[in-house]
């Protein structure tokens, strides 16, 4: 039976041993306990940022408490009754499958407002639509197929939209300009290099620029009567910008690891030598940026925390905005930082984001930029009292020092070891930052010791923390990871016994790793939505067309050498593994589920341990859960699991 290939046969086995794995983890006897802890985390704390355009306020929002998805909707002003524009929650009960809102944005002239939804995780099939505010009506608008992300035009009357889809067996992109109620498009085809791809527009109109990349990004090009026009192609590094008239005001990070603020003319941009420099690089790593209301707005990242300033344009006179605490700034409520990620949103004289630390989850703020202020929108609807929160320092293999963030309750009793999750990521550029995550606030507050590294492969520390743990360099990514559970269980926080790690997506090619190099660290491992074997990653176009820039590509004789020497699969030996706990999505175009069951079965029928092997395979999921109830009840089946395995009392 061929694990890789979606056979009748091995998608019986896979069912086999998804159903005796649910029930397993559904017998477990911490399951009750950390499904109750869950719950009253998660249910009121899925919070969005207000955008406010023409005085309409439109927001992500829960209407009803225990509701399984948000609802989009509008306030005609400050204080007003919201509406609602789009429900997901009747979109899911109308099809039969959880169907979210992807992405949300209203026109600059706030009259229309243009959805993405996402049907049971399924990404090659987002469903577009224009919606009237003032009427909710959804307007008769076709859409070119394959959407993969949109912006408005400057004067609310088109749409840019960049498409993705399987040509030849390769991923293959475009960008279209869309004028509503009209059509054709305008389609510009894309070279293959030119891969989530975004729009930056200009307030004015007279400038687009394609932003691309899905871990370093870029901005090579501009659009120009239907053609691509170089912006600032033929610059090494990566960039993210806001247009200033014909001006770009932009982050870039060639021969600045960390970032530096540089004013670019449009009409010269390819020649550093025309820049003008705003913000020389620093200790802080230079997230993103925006020119809103004659200021410049500046995210960035310090100590692996966020940060905001607002700056005159000529990047003097800085002001920070004084946030609650240390802890995360985003435009989604995700505990992340990403070049690609947006940080915030623009709405008029003002940006909004959401904001949450270890200790307060997630709560909306408005920052108006005339009157430099913060205003914050409700309360949060958790608030943890009592929590301790130090930094460790690991030594990494080769002599690098490697941080972690340490969580756990005041009144636990450090005198003693105590069950502890260690949780990693360390990769794609991505910065892993302090943030209110329901699972792992759910594990603090059972007792356990919860340990965020920061590892090479990220961004916490700029784009050289990135390319360490990068390619040939993935090594690195996982030495440090040992380093941290090393240090750990040196300190007397924990023992073998007690100590579990998880990682999702590359963090579960990251526990994959861990695992098969380093059994003897670990009394539970759960590897969620990974992608496990890198030698034969090529065969889906999404996953190649992720994996091979950051990982290597493996149709090349020199890096596949490098990916064999790193690849999970291809390192399952006889030996003593410890409890595992392998997830997947039935959906998932980037993670297929081969990788996971291919892993299970390799590693149950070579482990000499006899310790548990398990599978999971959600159904109507793609890359994550999709609404509450599935959440829940994934968050709840590895916590169950790993409380088992490491003693954790609950």
């Amino acid at each position: 039976m061929d694990m890789h290939d979606d056979s009748p046969e091995t998608l019986a086995w896979q069912g086999e041993r998804d159903a005796a794995a649910a029930d397993l983890l559904a017998a477990l006897p911490a399951r009750a306990r950390m499904a109750e802890i869950v719950a009253g985390l998660l249910a009121d704390t899925r919070v969005y940022p207000t955008v406010v355009r023409s005085g309409r306020h439109v927001q992500q929002e829960v209407l009803e408490a225990g509701a399984d998805l948000p609802v989009v909707t509008v306030r005609d002003g400050e204080g007003a009754a919201p509406r609602v524009l789009v429900d997901p929650n009747k979109i899911s009960a109308d099809r039969g499958a959880p169907t979210t809102v992807l992405m949300s944005q209203p026109s600059p002239d706030g009259r229309l407002l243009a959805v993405a939804l996402m049907e049971a995780g399924r990404e090659a099939e987002i469903d577009l639509r224009v919606i009237d505010v003032e009427s909710g009506r959804t307007l008769d608008q076709p859409v070119p197929a394959g959407v993969r992300t949109f912006a408005w035009g400057h004067d609310s009357a088109s749409l840019w939209i960049s498409t993705q889809g399987v040509e030849d067996g390769r991923m293959a992109s475009a960008v279209h300009h869309l004028p509503l109620g009209g059509w054709p498009l305008v389609t510009v085809p894309l070279t293959p290099d030119l891969f989530s791809v975004g729009f930056v527009v200009s307030p004015d109109g007279r400038h687009v620029a394609l932003s691309s990349g899905n871990a370093e990004q870029k901005l090579d090009w501009l659009v120009v009567d239907g053609a691509l026009q170089p912006l600032l192609h033929g610059v090494t590094g990566g960039a993210a910008g806001s247009f200033d008239g014909d001006d770009l005001v932009a982050i870039v990070d060639d021969g600045a690891p960390r970032g530096r603020l540089v004013r670019i003319p449009v009409a010269t941009a390819s020649d550093p030598a025309t820049w003008t420099e705003l913000l020389a690089e620093s200790d802080d790593v230079l997230r993103a940026v925006a020119v809103v209301d004659g200021s410049i707005v500046l995210a960035s990242l310090r100590g692996a925390a966020s940060r905001l300033r607002v700056l005159e344009l000529d990047g003097s006179g800085a002001v920070e905005v004084e946030l609650p605490e240390e802890g995360t700034v985003c435009f989604y409520p995700v505990g992340a930082s990403h070049p690609g990620l947006p940080t915030f949103s623009v709405g008029d004289g003002e940006i909004s984001f959401v904001f949450s630390s270890y200790s307060r989850s997630w709560t909306s703020f408005r920052y108006l930029l005339g009157e430099r202020r913060l205003v914050q929108v409700g309360e949060p609807a958790v608030k943890v009292d009592g929590l301790v929160v130090s930094t460790v320092v690991a030594t990494s293999a080769d002599g690098v020092e490697i941080p972690a963030r340490v969580v756990h309750r005041a009144d636990l009793d450090r005198t003693r070891p105590q069950p502890a999750l260690v949780y990693g990521y360390g990769g794609f550029n991505l910065a892993y930052l302090p943030a209110f995550e329901a699972s792992h606030s759910a594990w603090v507050e059972a007792g356990g010791v919860f340990v965020l590294a920061h590892l090479r492969g990220g961004s916490e520390f700029g784009s050289e923390w990135w390319q360490q743990g990068r390619r040939e360099r993935k090594q690195n990514t996982f030495d440090d990871l040992y380093a941290v559970a090393e240090l750990l269980l040196a300190d007397g926080v924990t023992t073998r016994e007690q100590l579990a790690v998880k990682g999702e997506s590359n963090g579960g090619l990251l526990t994959g790793a861990a695992i098969v190099q380093r059994p003897d660290l670990w009394a539970a491992v759960v590897s969620d939505v990974p992608i496990l074997d890198l030698v034969d990653f090529h065969r889906d176009p999404l996953t190649f067309a992720i994996g091979r820039e950051e990982y290597g590509n493996p149709l090349d004789p020199t890096e596949v050498d490098w990916l064999r020497a790193t690849s999970p699969m291809h390192h399952v030996v006889p030996a003593d593994y410890p409890p595992l706990l392998v997830t997947a999505g039935a959906n998932d175009p980037r993670c297929p589920t081969w990788h996971a069951r291919a892993f299970v079965d390799r590693v149950e029928r070579l482990s000499t341990s006899g310790a548990p092997a398990l599978l999971r395979v959600y159904g109507d999921q793609g890359h994550g859960a999709a609404d509450l109830t599935q959440t829940a009840a994934k968050h709840t089946d590895w916590l169950a699991f790993v409380a088992a395995h490491t003693g954790l009392v609950t």
